[in-house]
């Protein structure tokens, strides 16, 4: 099995072949760090063509650091590379940002970014620097990445988050690609919490008797009459072939669908001790109060004229019949139906009499 080139003892052993001659000294941790990544990209085969992203292209014997290549560091390095398996121009920067250190690259003509961030105290340790490799029994170079350890994962992390998306797919003898640990089969996340309220498609309008439970079917001509002709029906007039529209308008009468069988409560007739639902307690309106039932009520009364449709449910009026207490105005110009039979008939009995 072919030894993996990116192991933590072989670029600790290759590391000091590609610093400068005459200058084998790390300043700082971010030195360290730059030389190791510079290392790592000497191994796989990176050819490096300059230490300024905008300098003209050079060529390094060996990708051996020129004196100059920490003239800037701690605060940040660059380096520029080219592979024999790619056409293109990587560009990679090391920068200093507070306790922390981001590895950008990118490919130059595709624009094809790659970014990794750490923290400089996770991977190497500050007091070691300055460390001159070239002075006589110098400690081990690896006390000042901490580990091999912190080597390795260090490496690994750069491979997955940099390398593998500048060359995806790059052939090398002792360098195979990882899967990212956190990237898994892709597979149906189950719900964190209740599903998200989702608007529910509306209904149609139905007529009242699709709506209200028992109601007497009519015909289609008669849907909204109410609103159209809002004054009562002539009581002399003939019975209707259909039932009338008198309970279905905007003015929520005794005999509006809401009043239907549906609606009724336990009460007497159907309905609450006070009307409506059934829903008021005893003793819901306080002794004495002015309180007018939910509903069209239980109370007796005379029955309606003929030929106005479905039976009233309304209370006992001043003149007869179930219909609601007039307690609101008429219409501007209009005659109350009470009025009307009244007149009515005092007429029939001056006939009468006469």
């Amino acid at each position: 099995m072919t030894a993996n080139i990116l192991d933590a003892s072989a670029l600790l052993h290759a590391l000091p072949s590609i610093l400068p001659v005459n200058k084998k000294k790390l300043e700082s941790p971010q030195d360290a760090i730059s030389a190791l990544v510079h290392t790592a990209f000497t191994v796989l085969g990176f050819r490096l063509i300059g230490i300024d992203e905008s300098g003209p292209t050079r060529t390094f014997e060996n990708n051996v650091l020129p004196e100059e290549w920490n003239q800037h560091g701690p605060g940040n390095y660059a380096f520029k590379y080219r592979h024999e398996q790619s056409s293109l121009e990587f560009v990679v920067k090391v920068v200093k940002l507070g306790s922390r250190t981001l590895i950008s690259s990118i490919a130059v003509e595709t624009d094809k970014a790659a970014t990794l961030d750490i923290s400089t105290s996770d991977f190497t340790s500050p007091s070691f620097y300055p460390h001159d490799l070239s002075a006589s029994s110098p400690p081990p170079l690896v006390h000042g990445f901490i580990s091999s350890n912190r080597i390795d994962d260090f490496v690994s992390q750069l491979k997955l988050t940099t390398i593998q998306k500048l060359i995806p797919g790059l052939r090398k003898e002792g360098y195979t690609e990882q899967a990212d640990s956190n990237a898994g089969p892709s597979q149906p996340r189950a719900p964190e919490g209740p599903a998200p309220a989702r608007p529910q498609p509306e209904q149609p309008p139905y007529a009242p008797e699709d709506i209200y439970r028992g109601a007497v079917p009519r015909s289609p001509l008669e849907i909204g009459r109410r609103d159209r002709d809002p004054f009562p029906t002539n009581p002399f007039a003939p019975a209707p072939l259909f039932p009338d529209s008198s309970g279905d308008g905007m003015f929520v009468g005794p005999n509006h669908p809401i009043f239907g069988p549906g609606m009724r409560g336990q009460g007497p007739g159907g309905m609450g001790p006070w009307g409506g639902d059934g829903f008021l307690p005893p003793l819901g309106a306080p002794p004495g109060a002015r309180f007018d039932p939910i509903g069209p009520g239980p109370l007796p009364g005379p029955p309606g004229f003929p030929g106005q449709g479905n039976p009233p449910r309304g209370r006992g009026g001043p003149f007869g019949g179930r219909e609601p207490d007039k307690d609101e105005f008429m219409p501007p110009g209009s005659v109350s139906s009470c009025v009307v039979s009244t007149i009515v008939r005092r007429l029939s009995l001056s006939v009468t009499t006469a």
